[in-house]
């Protein structure tokens, strides 16, 4: 299958759930609160209406209607508060890690291979940072072994140079030459750009 390899990253499923309930549980109660406010209102008004000797309401909808728009704005106005704060908290939770990883992915693209990439442990992302620590492993071990190619390939060269200023250039020299320059070649293939 195509995105057999490929990973998905999500928060961790705990935090998901726990977020997810606790949305569930404040628009259920914000539900139920608008209701009861409403039935609360509009029982106010029509007992009011009832003792009142003189009635000029000629709809529901011009007795209710003010009733209703108010609840709702309260209720709306709550809500937006309740939602505000809430993805406060998730931003606030959310943001250390991410800057954490942003801050180890300038690094290891300025060339800081050495440095390790790690959250705390109960910091979410902790699936991307060990993938991104691992990808910064396998990079150092690619470019250690080019640099032990290189340290072979500049003494070959130096051995090749040698025998040639020496006037006896050397067919041993040129062909430990040629095996490096192609272990080179070997290690640098696998890099796509």
């Amino acid at each position: 299958m195509l995105f057999d390899n490929r990973r998905i990253y999500f928060i961790n499923k705990d935090f998901q759930s726990r977020f997810i309930l606790r949305f569930v549980a404040v628009a259920t109660i914000w539900a139920a609160a608008t209701i009861m406010l409403f039935a609360y209102l509009a029982g106010k008004r029509l007992e009011a209406i009832r003792y009142s000797s003189h009635i000029d309401i000629k709809t529901m909808s011009e007795l209710l209607l003010p009733v209703t728009i108010g609840v709702h704005a309260i209720s709306f106005l709550v809500f937006a508060g309740i939602l505000a704060f809430t993805i406060n908290l998730l931003w606030k939770r959310l943001s250390p890690p991410l800057y954490s990883i942003k801050k180890d992915i300038v690094r290891i693209a300025g060339g800081d291979l050495a440095s390790e990439v790690s959250l705390s442990k109960d910091e979410e992302f902790q699936r991307l940072a060990t993938d991104l620590d691992n990808m910064r492993r396998g990079m150092r071990e690619k470019i250690v072994r080019l640099k032990e190619q290189q340290a072979m390939l500049s003494s070959a060269a130096d051995e090749l140079v040698r025998s040639t200023l020496g006037g006896n250039p050397s067919l041993s020299s040129a062909a430990t030459l040629q095996a490096a320059v192609e272990r080179m070649k070997r290690d640098v293939q696998i890099f796509h750009y």
